[in-house]
């Protein structure tokens, strides 16, 4: 692991008479050896370090960043609604119990669909689901809820919808590459699909 600090185009550097510098240079820059020995000098020189964030060249992502006033904020609500979600005396989230008649509701709206598969299914065979779930802050309400069948839901369990779906996304392409026969024909068809889910 190469621990260095930049900001997507220049690197912090020591110059010959050891003042931190910036360069292009990635060959230049100075490599840290942990993460909290880059962060602790970015808290040191706030102003010469603003927009620049701890990065693994090797690895090649992003190990740590200053939150931008938005995030924080952003972080902040996500956490608020976190704390107000009531838990069981097991530590398990307590979920709200929902009528027949929301139940109906809810599956009247997707017209009786499971939302991540698409199979119709029986008013009795339906599971609600979070769409937003409530771990990470979504709120307990018909408003956050959509019809799903039971397999889904446990499958998606506390997932984000935009993850679950690049998960998904990323499994059905593995599995139908594996089960090709014909690589000619995959690599068409692998960037038909590209193109229709990006």
């Amino acid at each position: 692991m190469a621990i260095v600090i930049t900001n997507g185009e220049y690197y912090i550097y020591l110059n010959e008479k050891g003042k931190h510098r910036k360069t292009k240079n990635v060959v230049q820059a100075l490599q840290y050896n942990t993460v909290r020995e880059a962060i602790n000098y970015m808290y040191k020189a706030p102003a010469k370090t603003d927009g620049f964030y701890v990065y693994d060249t090797f690895e090649n992502h992003v190990l740590w960043k200053r939150l931008s006033r938005q995030e924080k904020i952003e972080l902040q609500e996500q956490k608020n609604g976190i704390a107000n979600v009531k838990r069981r005396s097991d530590g398990r989230i307590r979920r709200k119990k929902y009528s027949k008649t929301a139940r109906t509701l809810v599956y009247e709206k997707y017209n009786g669909r499971c939302q991540l598969c698409g199979r119709q299914i029986l008013l009795s065979e339906m599971s609600l689901d979070h769409v937003k779930p409530l771990s990470m802050g979504g709120v307990d309400d018909v408003s956050n809820l959509a019809c799903t069948c039971m397999p889904c839901n446990r499958f998606k369990a506390n997932i984000a919808p935009e993850l679950f779906e690049n998960r998904i996304n990323d499994i059905f392409m593995y599995q139908t590459e594996k089960n090709t026969k014909h690589k000619l024909k995959w690599k068409i068809a692998h960037r038909l699909l590209l193109s229709c889910i990006k």
